[in-house]
């Protein structure tokens, strides 16, 4: 009976150890941050987007790096080619990179957007924006054929699309 009752104060003892270290453990939260990788791809009637870049990040946002191409065409120049990147964030319409050309005759069957580099990207809120921000991105293609302005809209991210 002796070893009995010295067993249980012994397995008390224990058990107050055990709650001891778990209450002295870091209850501290730990953030996990989320990095994002896209590469793109889209078209439209007259033109076609290739490997179009974004990089999400919480300190930083880039932009770029994509071939857009007119089709049935290896040539073709005007003095007028405008091509807006926009996401939908927080369905709100933000431009996220923009190349133009204007004045003089331009070859624009094939061009590269080249690279945009900025910092934190923040919504209304201040915070870092991420992917669960954005529910689209697009591009507004302009440019003059005969003397008359056309646009044409690729369509290069759906996040509806992605969950279907």
């Amino acid at each position: 009976m002796l070893f009995l009752k010295k067993g249980k104060k012994l397995f008390s003892f224990g058990v107050l150890l055990v709650i001891l270290l778990l209450s002295g453990c870091d209850g501290g939260e730990k953030t996990v941050e989320s990095n994002y990788y896209l590469s793109l791809s889209g078209e439209s009637e007259s033109w076609k987007v290739d490997s179009y870049e974004i990089l999400i990040k919480p300190e930083t946002f880039d932009v770029g790096n994509g071939n857009v191409t007119m089709k049935n065409k290896t040539e073709f120049s005007t003095d007028f080619f405008s091509i807006g990147v926009y996401a939908v964030i927080d369905n709100k319409d933000t431009v996220i990179q923009r190349r133009s050309v204007t004045g003089s005759e331009s070859d624009i069957s094939e061009t590269s957007m080249g690279a945009t580099e900025g910092g934190t990207l923040l919504n209304e809120n201040g915070e870092p924006v991420s992917l669960e921000n954005i529910s689209d991105i697009y591009m507004i293609i302009e440019w003059k054929d005969n003397k008359k302005t056309k646009e044409e809209k690729v369509d290069l991210f759906n996040k509806e699309g992605l969950l279907n």
